[in-house]
């Protein structure tokens, strides 16, 4: 059976969609491209005239799992495409597709370990904007510091504890996102590690030690040609998949402090109305680092659960999920549909919010059965103050 992002259906929705937009045109055709490699588009790209053309380049991309940069193209057209739809109810469509390719996506209708979104009466979720909600400019240079200890992650496939190639002999990358958690160990999610597709069976213990291992760290990735500092992994100190947390040990040390984590919750009572935030950074769809920081509210939090409006995509697993004062409160890890949804947040409907695994429970579980590494973390955490 051939690979395919989105079956034929949900496909030709998109397809219906943008050229209900307007969207078959040579112009919009280049922007929905943008970021996209363009000796790939070029040689997918056929047809007659810019219908045709629409036509077979999302075909082409729909069948396409990623480049041999480990880059998703059908992801970032239709990113671009949420763009461009600017709130017309066609953009729903493209956020849907875009969540179905998704690995760290939630079914529809499996059990989420958040809880149900809290709402009002009315469906609407609270927003207090009568406030000053101005930051000080220490933000953006604790934020810029901290974006040091991040890095995009290149994950080499194993099967059968044999290196997985493309055509070329290029190696089949999984992407994500790791940060430093101590001197030398870095964390990220469980199925960053495990690198395998949704319709794949996972690894076996063996291939996702080797993986572990062959992980490629990349740090400074802040543009598309940067080659930033990389180093390598040697192996997994510890993972979990329930938690989905996986702890890499990198060699050589990278010059990297680790990142301060929040030693408490953070809480928002179910009842209470929007008003903490929280930023991601991150390598969408493996792309160079960005920062999710707007429309960033708390949906629900507590000791056992975080979730939050913060845009992520493919490849911002395991990123660290920051509060105000750029300490870690959750590892990010996926996203699921919003029950009984959508919501509305200053007018524009939500129906997707994003989770992560707080950051203590991770702490407590390592402390539970690995408590040398867990004096490593916190040796980490003192050096810092």
């Amino acid at each position: 059976m051939s690979f395919a992002h989105l079956s034929e259906p949900v496909l030709l929705d998109v397809q219906r969609a943008a050229i209900e937009l307007g969207f078959n045109t040579d112009d919009s055709l280049v922007a929905l491209a943008a970021g996209i490699r363009p000796g790939f588009v070029g040689t997918v790209t056929t047809g007659g005239n810019a219908t045709a053309r629409l036509l077979t380049v999302t075909t082409a991309m729909n069948s396409t799992r990623n480049l041999v940069t480990g880059e998703v193209p059908l992801a970032k057209w239709l990113s671009n495409a949420v763009l461009m739809a600017g709130g017309r109810p066609e953009e729903q469509v493209f956020r849907d597709a875009l969540a179905a390719i998704s690995v760290d996506a939630l079914p529809p209708g499996a059990p989420a370990d958040v809880a149900q979104t809290p709402m009002t009466a009315g469906g609407e979720l609270e927003v207090l904007i009568d406030e000053d909600d101005t930051l000080d400019v220490a933000f953006l240079f604790r934020g810029a510091a901290a974006s040091r200890s991040i890095a995009k992650l290149h994950v080499h496939r194993h099967f059968d504890g044999v290196p997985s190639l493309k055509a070329g002999d290029e190696p089949d990358l999984f992407l994500g996102t790791g940060w430093m958690i101590a001197h030398d160990l870095m964390i990220t999610n469980h199925h960053v590690i495990a690198a395998r597709d949704k319709e794949e069976p996972a690894p076996s213990p063996a291939d996702f030690e080797l993986q572990a291992a062959a992980t490629r760290v990349q740090f400074e990735y802040f543009a598309r040609h940067d080659v930033g500092t990389v180093t390598t992994a040697v192996g997994c100190v510890t993972s979990d998949a329930t938690l989905d947390f996986a702890i890499l040990r990198l060699s050589p040390v990278p010059d990297r402090r680790p990142l301060r984590l929040r030693t408490s919750p953070l809480v928002k009572p179910p009842q209470s109305a929007l008003q903490s935030r929280v930023n991601v950074l991150q390598h969408p769809n493996g792309d160079p680092m960005r920062v999710g920081f707007r429309n960033n509210f708390v949906i629900t939090g507590d000791a056992g659960r975080l979730s939050y409006l913060t845009d992520t995509a493919g490849g911002s697993s395991g990123s660290p999920v920051f509060d105000d004062a750029w300490f870690v409160a959750a590892l990010h890890r996926g996203w699921q549909r919003i029950e009984n949804g959508p919501v509305r947040v200053w007018g524009k409907p939500i129906s997707q919010e994003n989770y992560g695994t707080p950051i203590g429970l991770i702490i407590d579980h390592i402390a539970g059965g690995h408590q040398a590494l867990r004096d490593e973390i916190t040796a980490g955490q003192d050096a810092l103050t």
